[in-house]
């Protein structure tokens, strides 16, 4: 754990069970790195720059990413609760989730086209001026989350449930759906559905 927190650059590492809770780790770069069943709960990432790195099975609840640089980043099986995503630096995000708990998070105001959020369960989150189109909500839970005027054209939520989209306020060209929880766009048309 040392390592991590006193060395600003790392390439090519594999991090595995580190416990650095409320630690600082502003301004350090990370290539190529993984980290596995790790436990960065309350630390703050801001300024950091992640580049094609893994986190797995990893406690991320109330990060703090302000100004920090997501490069092709993927999450696997982890918990994100509390985070400020649209504080990360816009131009440079690219972001995919498979298997995690997100909630409480906020992603408005993101380019976040063709991201993956697959077997995800995202609970009262925030999806505001968000570009989605083309990404990958395929079994989710979205229970509680929010999409307000979005771009979800081509967004896949084959098979997710629970989600509540008004296409009166999202772009919805194309967007693919599948019954029964299809049926909550209705909702927003006055339809009596039997």
């Amino acid at each position: 754990m040392m390592d991590i927190l006193y060395k600003n650059e790392h390439e090519d590492i594999t991090f595995t069970q580190i416990k650095a809770i409320d630690q600082n780790m502003t301004n350090k770069t990370f290539i190529h790195c993984q980290f596995t069943n790790c436990d960065f709960s309350q630390s703050d990432f801001s300024s950091a720059f992640f580049e094609d790195c893994l986190f797995r099975e990893c406690n991320l609840s109330l990060a703090q990413f302000n100004d920090s640089k997501l490069r092709n980043v993927e999450f696997e099986n982890c918990k994100l609760l509390g985070i400020d995503f649209n504080k990360v630096d816009s131009f440079i995000i690219a972001i995919n989730f498979k298997d995690c708990l997100i909630q409480n998070c906020n992603f408005s105001d993101l380019n976040l086209r063709k991201a993956v959020f697959q077997q995800c369960k995202i609970l009262e989150s925030d999806f505001f001026h968000t570009d989605l189109s083309e990404s990958n909500f395929t079994h989710s839970i979205l229970t509680g989350t929010k999409f307000n005027d979005c771009n979800l054209s081509k967004a896949n939520f084959s098979f997710a449930k629970d989600y509540m989209i008004n296409p009166l306020n999202n772009k919805t060209k194309k967007t693919i759906v599948t019954l029964p929880d299809a049926v909550s766009l209705l909702k927003h048309f006055d339809f009596i559905v039997k």
